[in-house]
């Protein structure tokens, strides 16, 4: 009885191997199978792509050409009337910038000298307080100049910029002090700025800009300096007391 259990187990386990064996291998063979069929589906989508990408580009070239084609025809006809066309434009353009100009010269017909008298006479008054100030103004940036801003800066020494701050008050204490005070300490930057707006504010010099390099006006008055400018074209520009007068057509 032993001997017979024993018998089946063996056969059983037997003819389990033998399934085992059976069904791996149909599986690797359904797997050899998916992997060659899988392979050649990609295969022909890349050639389907690789022959749509051909394609297009083809197609892109031969748009490309014939715009190319086009364009280089276009460019062709219009060579010959293109020039005969500009040239008979410029001649017209010339004339009419001509007759424009003489209708200029005839509607805006100024005398500058008249206009430079009575400018003087209505806006500039002797105010013998603002040259005084102009002055020392002057006096205080022809100091610093002659220390040199740079130099200042740069400078190691920590008691020049004391002795600047002395200097400039021996020369204007009050104006100095427009500037200085409420401040911790000087900055000789800030204080050019300072400098150049006040000489500006009450710079005694009348400062007329005109359109013709020969022109002068200095004889009128002598505080007049007369300076180019090849932005006007005719009349004048004034300039006072930061202040610009437009008599000008620029």
């Amino acid at each position: 009885m032993t001997i017979t259990i024993a018998i089946i187990l063996v056969v059983l386990l037997l003819m389990t191997l033998v399934l085992f064996f059976l069904v791996k291998r149909e599986v690797n063979d359904i797997n050899n199978k998916s992997k060659i069929y899988f392979t050649r589906k990609a295969q022909e989508y890349t050639e389907s792509i690789n022959r749509e990408v051909n394609n297009n580009s083809s197609k892109e070239e031969e748009i490309k050409k014939e715009n190319d084609d086009k364009r280089i025809n276009e460019d062709v006809n219009k060579l010959n009337p293109t020039v005969v066309y500009v040239e008979k434009r410029a001649n017209y353009e010339i004339n009419d910038l001509l007759k424009m100009m003489k209708q200029i010269d005839n509607k805006f017909d100024v005398n500058n000298i008249n206009i430079i008298k009575t400018f003087i006479k209505e806006y500039v008054k002797n105010d013998k307080s603002k040259v005084h100030r102009y002055s020392d103004l002057l006096r205080m940036k022809k100091y610093i100049d002659k220390i040199g801003v740079l130099n200042i800066i740069t400078s190691d020494d920590y008691s020049l910029k004391d002795k600047i701050v002395h200097d400039l008050t021996l020369i204007n204490e009050d104006i100095f002090m427009e500037f200085y005070s409420g401040k911790l300490e000087f900055e000789v930057e800030d204080f050019c700025n300072f400098l150049d707006y006040e000489m500006g504010n009450c710079d005694p010099t009348i400062y007329v800009y005109v359109g013709n390099n020969k022109a002068n006006y200095d004889m009128i008055d002598k505080r007049i300096k007369t300076i180019y400018s090849n932005e006007i074209y005719k009349g004048i520009k004034i300039v006072y007391l930061n202040k610009m007068y437009d008599y000008s057509l620029s």
